[in-house]
């Protein structure tokens, strides 16, 4: 399985080449906030874009998210369209980590897939068609109303805005891909491994207070892509962590 998995690492390179360029051409407007004018910064982003080490980085996460799609997937109709949406889940990390925006192109590209996994699911016979697609909808109502809500909220204790929109309408995008089931997980991943980083940013504005802010996005794609990628193993976790409870 392991070397039957092997082509496709260089396959996503292949891929991650693509998404890279596809990053460094696309109109600068797409990295600019709501009223924004000044391009200075973006495209400073794109241009610094370059083979090494930013380029490499996402062709290497490419293929080593291919391989783990042909081992741990396996050949199913659902392969294919998750390696579709890992295209735009990727440059939405990248755009939210270099310019705190990400374009709602990129969150619209992930409709065409997330449409793909329902039907994959109805014409398996894992999901019905109508309850597939209502969980799906109210997957993501939920969580961006309830992500808006934090946001609101934490915005009113800080006196500064904490949760920005494009955070909220990614985490409603990735709640309809996941669906209704995994939203617990959606949300729980999310939280838990942005936690990791912004503990250590919180300590450190004890003494600099100018720390960097902390980009939420790229935790709603890290927790998207290890329900795509791993919801068995996580699955498996969970039901091995509710049978040692008493």
């Amino acid at each position: 399985m392991m070397i039957a998995a092997l082509p496709y690492f260089p396959l996503g390179m292949a891929v991650g080449a693509l998404s890279a360029m596809i990053f460094r051409v696309i109109p600068v407007s797409w990295l600019l906030d709501y009223g924004e004018t000044d391009a200075t910064a973006a495209g400073k982003a794109q241009r610094d874009f370059t083979f090494f080490p930013g380029m490499l980085i996402l062709m290497l996460i490419d293929g080593l998210l291919f391989w783990c799609g042909r081992q741990y997937i396996g050949l199913q109709p659902r392969l294919p369209i998750i390696l579709y949406i890992t295209q735009p889940l990727l440059l939405i990390i990248l755009s939210d980590l270099k310019t705190r925006i990400i374009p709602d192109q990129f969150i619209l590209a992930l409709l065409p897939g997330s449409l793909l996994l329902w039907l994959s699911e109805g014409l398996s016979g894992t999901q019905a068609w109508g309850s597939g697609i209502l969980k799906r909808i109210l997957a993501a109502l939920l969580a961006g109303l309830l992500l808006w809500g934090c946001g609101w909220l934490a915005s009113r204790l800080l006196k500064r805005e904490a949760m920005g929109m494009g955070d909220v309408k990614l985490l409603a995008a990735c709640a309809f891909i996941t669906g209704l089931g995994d939203l617990p997980f959606l949300f729980i991943l999310s939280f838990v491994s942005a936690a990791f980083v912004a503990l250590p940013l919180l300590i450190s504005r004890l003494w600099r207070p100018a720390s960097p802010e902390i980009a939420f996005g790229p935790y709603i794609v890290l927790a998207t892509l290890l329900l795509l990628y791993f919801n068995d193993f996580i699955q498996h976790a969970w039901q091995t962590y509710l049978a040692l409870l008493p």
